[in-house]
């Protein structure tokens, strides 16, 4: 099995690539990539630049390089939603990309913002247990794991009555740049997109200062984790209860990608 790491700004690929011990290969269309075996894992992490378009570049030209089973998209994010602390480690269900219309916030949802993970297409009790054994894995590693929404769209949240509107309009658990922009590729591709996000900021008057402050290490812990996963086989498992869908689930996928 082939499992891709979307990592979109150099302090996180940096990382990523020396927790997980993966070694430099060659770049893809300027893209910054490492690499390594792990029993019968094969472990993939990019660089794609920061936003949606550079990662959605980023990831249509690995998807098509190195034809990976499984694509992470990762990161940092900032905390939405009321109670949410710096250090959580959000599992996303599913992205909410808000700027879609380029209008500025929105006051409504259309379909089109919606970008669902590969947990809506597998059957509920299989994606509730993979959940279950993620959150659980993240606990005896020593870290807050829950399960969320990501709202992406390229603009700095750092005021409250925007974080307001987004939580309330989307019920996200916390918003970034880059979601979508591996949700859609992955999803047009076919393949289990799946987005594992760590909070470094709460979307306020702090928000750039804390998100420079806590990167770096919280980083460090989002990539441990991630490690963790791949050595108890939890993404193993993950591609055995993707590859048993019904091909005409796998034909629903790109429905769930407007144009």
């Amino acid at each position: 099995m082939k499992l891709l790491i979307v990592c979109p700004i150099p302090v996180e690929y940096k990382t990523c690539r020396q927790v997980l011990s993966l070694r430099e290969i060659s770049p893809l269309n300027s893209c910054r990539m490492g690499r390594k075996e792990s029993g019968n894992l094969d472990v993939l992490a990019i660089e794609s630049g920061p936003a949606k378009a550079r990662t959605a570049a980023a990831v249509a030209s690995a998807i098509m390089h190195h034809r990976p089973d499984l694509i992470i998209d990762s990161g940092s994010c900032g905390g939405l939603e009321p109670g949410i602390t710096i250090g959580q480690i959000i599992i996303a269900e599913s992205c909410y990309e808000y700027d879609i219309t380029g209008s500025g916030l929105p006051r409504r949802t259309i379909p089109e913002m919606i970008l669902k993970s590969a947990f809506s297409f597998i059957a509920a009790q299989d994606g509730e247990q993979l959940q279950r054994e993620a959150v659980e894995a993240g606990r005896e590693e020593g870290y807050q794991v829950r399960v969320g929404s990501q709202a992406c769209g390229e603009f700095l949240v750092a005021d409250y009555s925007v974080k307001q509107l987004l939580y309330y309009m989307f019920n996200a658990s916390c918003c970034n740049w880059e979601t979508a922009g591996v949700f859609v590729p992955v999803l047009r591709s076919k393949k289990p997109p799946l987005s594992f996000r760590i909070v470094t900021d709460l979307g306020d008057s702090n928000a750039l200062s804390d998100f420079r402050s806590n990167v770096k290490i919280r980083s460090t812990e989002l990539y441990s984790y991630l490690n963790a996963l791949i050595e108890t086989g939890w993404f193993n498992r993950f591609n055995e209860v993707w590859q048993q869908l019904e091909m005409e689930v796998l034909k629903k996928l790109p429905a769930s990608v407007k144009p």
